[in-house]
C-alpha cells in the first residue's frame, strides 16, 4: 500500500511538472507572438502618418480648386445657365469630397494617436477565429 501511494504521488508530481513545463513553453511562444504583433503594429503606424499628411495636402488642393470655381461662378454675365448649373454641381461634389476626406483624415489621426484600438481589434478578431476553429475541431460547429 505504501509503495502504491508513493508511486501515485510520484506520478502526480511528474504530471504536474510536465504541465508546468508545457505552460512555460506556451507562455514563451505567446510572448514571442505578442512581440511580433507589436512590431507589426509599429510598422503599420509608421505607414499611417504619411497617409494622414497626404490627405491633408489633398484637402488643401481641394480648397484651392473650390476657390477657383467660386471665382468663376462669381463672374456675372459671362456664364450661361447650363454652365452655371454644372459649376454648382461640381462645387457640391467638391464639398462632398472634402467632407469624406475630413472624415478619413480624422480616422487616420485617431489610428495614429490610439494604436490600442487596432490592438484590441486584432486580439478580438484572432480570438474569434481561434474559437471558430476549436468549435469546428470539436464538431460543435454552430448551425448556419
Amino acid at each position: 500500500m505504501a509503495k502504491t501511494l508513493k508511486d501515485l504521488v510520484l506520478a502526480l508530481l511528474n504530471a504536474t511538472l510536465i504541465l508546468v513545463a508545457l505552460c512555460l513553453f506556451l507562455g514563451l511562444k505567446l510572448s514571442q507572438s505578442i512581440e511580433s504583433i507589436r512590431d507589426g503594429f509599429a510598422e503599420n503606424l509608421q505607414l499611417v502618418t504619411p497617409l494622414r499628411d497626404q490627405a491633408q495636402s489633398i484637402r488643401g488642393e481641394l480648397a484651392a480648386v473650390r476657390s477657383d470655381l467660386a471665382a468663376i461662378r462669381a463672374q456675372d454675365g459671362t456664364l450661361d445657365s447650363v454652365v452655371r448649373q454644372k459649376l454648382n454641381a461640381t462645387l457640391q461634389r467638391l464639398n462632398d469630397l472634402e467632407t469624406k476626406l475630413e472624415t478619413t483624415q480624422s480616422q487616420l489621426a485617431g489610428l495614429a494617436e490610439k494604436p490600442e484600438e487596432l490592438i484590441d481589434h486584432a486580439i478580438t478578431t484572432s480570438a474569434d477565429v481561434v474559437t471558430d476553429r476549436i468549435l469546428v475541431i470539436r464538431g460543435c460547429e454552430p448551425a448556419t
